[in-house]
């Protein structure tokens, strides 16, 4: 059925509801079906479950909605093997009423709507790119649906399901955070969404088990990612049927733990003539006062010609992510600052426009100081933030074959050491858990951009 555009599952008590979205070509089916002979009628229903018998081979689903946009054409109930005629609406493409929020633009409402800012600008006779809160505007519609959110939703959970990110659900309904509650209306632009892979059944009884302890801060999301195992799969063998969990719970778990926790050995090095302290620890990627620390000296000490000490060696596994375009959610006092050391070069990618531009660490203890490694570097992230700004905004860096999360904002400041790319100063990015060196406290603004660059 090539006028079949998207679609979508959902999980029901006892089987599927599964909505499919029609194309432009299904926009003239839909208009034509009330004329249809009862022979087409029949050919479209069984095209219809032909479609259904390809895609889901074995699913139980019940009910299947024909949709147009957030129009619905009609319903065909399958449960039983009984198909009624489906009544189709009328159906043309319409144009949506939108009210401008606070911090919206007129390239934000663009993305939402899956249109252009030109298209919009012409539909509202607008010369300039300027709007104010409670303006209405005319937008294109057609490529929207809006979702009411369910008690036990989560971004994460609602993102799965259609197909699309947080990052893109948090920008599409101007949220700064990760925080939504039942009855909330949500923009989901099925531009962006893609299918939603079927639900992985529930293992086997014989399956061997173990049993965790929920820890604060754990979610069923990170539980499953640590064993290997799906969220259905966790939920079935726990017999929850929200994904509700409180610390000291008990979960049986499938499968071994895939994530170990940081950890630190020593190597042996011997001191050649003009090493310091300060030197020996930049070329080993660790700060100058742990490395006195483990050498049981101050920072102010030298140490001698031919003396061996010890070099601490961090080992940091590998943690999982909600998806490829996101980073590790590494913290930055114990893991990330050993995989981006000073002097280290990395590509970073701004998650919200996937372009990218090469930078290097050229000092900073309490978050990275970096600059653009050249000219066109700088050009790159000047174009992406409008100009030198504060603004923060959620990135991956990748160095050494890991992609961490971070946060970045592009302000020229202090100390430079790059000379020729066309940038004095350094800027900032910032990780999990890292500070400010003003005050060493941590910065919000840049810990929710770490955490959007994360997927969470």
């Amino acid at each position: 059925m090539d006028y079949i555009k998207d679609y979508k599952l959902i999980e029901e008590q006892d089987g599927y509801t599964l909505i499919v979205y029609l194309s432009e070509f299904g926009v003239e089916f839909a208009k034509e079906f009330d004329h249809m002979s009862k022979e087409k009628k029949d050919e479209a229903r069984s095209n219809l479950l032909r479609f259904i018998d390809e895609k889901f081979p074995g699913l139980k689903i019940n009910l299947c909605k024909v949709m147009i946009g957030s129009m619905l054409v009609g319903s065909v109930i399958l449960a039983g093997g009984q198909v009624p005629t489906v009544k189709a609406a009328e159906a043309k493409a319409s144009n949506t009423n939108y009210t401008v929020k606070s911090g919206d633009s007129l390239w934000k409402i663009s993305k939402r709507f899956g249109t252009t800012v030109n298209a919009i600008k012409s539909l509202n006779n607008l010369s300039g790119n300027t709007i104010y809160p409670n303006q209405v505007l005319k937008v294109p519609g057609g490529n929207v649906i809006t979702y009411t959110v369910k008690s036990g939703d989560s971004l994460y959970k609602i993102a799965k399901n259609y197909g699309t990110s947080i990052s893109q659900l948090k920008s599409s309904n101007n949220l700064k955070g990760d925080a939504i509650y039942p009855e909330q209306t949500l923009y989901i632009s099925q531009s962006q969404g893609t299918p939603a892979p079927a639900p992985t059944p529930a293992p086997s009884p014989s399956t061997p088990t173990s049993t965790y302890t929920v820890q604060s801060g754990d979610n069923l999301w990170n539980i499953a990612q640590k064993y290997g195992i799906s969220i259905n799969e966790l939920k079935n063998l726990n017999n929850l049927s929200s994904n509700t969990i409180y610390p000291g719970q008990k979960l049986k778990v499938t499968g071994t733990v895939t994530e170990t926790n940081p950890s630190v050995t020593y190597s042996n090095y011997t001191v050649k003539s003009g090493d310091t302290l300060w030197s020996i620890s930049i070329d080993h990627g660790i700060p100058a006062n742990e490395l006195a620390e483990a050498n049981g000296v101050s920072a102010e000490s030298y140490f001698s010609v031919g003396q061996v000490i010890k070099i601490p060696v961090h080992h940091i596994p590998v943690k999982s992510t909600p998806g490829p375009q996101y980073g590790e959610y590494l913290d930055w006092w114990k893991e990330a600052q050993y995989l981006f050391k000073t002097n280290d070069t990395a590509k970073v990618t701004d998650l919200v426009t996937g372009r990218s531009f090469t930078v290097k660490r050229t000092t900073g203890a309490n978050h990275a100081d970096c600059e653009p490694l050249t000219s066109s570097d700088s050009s790159v992230a000047y174009d992406i933030w409008g100009g030198y700004s504060w603004e923060t905004r959620a990135v991956t860096v990748e160095e050494g074959g890991r992609k961490i999360a971070a946060s970045m904002s592009f302000m020229p400041h202090d100390v430079q050491y790059i000379e020729d790319n066309n940038f004095d100063g350094h800027f900032d990015i910032h990780f999990l858990n890292s500070t400010r060196h003003k005050d060493g406290e941590i910065d919000p603004l840049h810990q929710e951009k770490v955490k959007e660059a994360a997927g969470y």
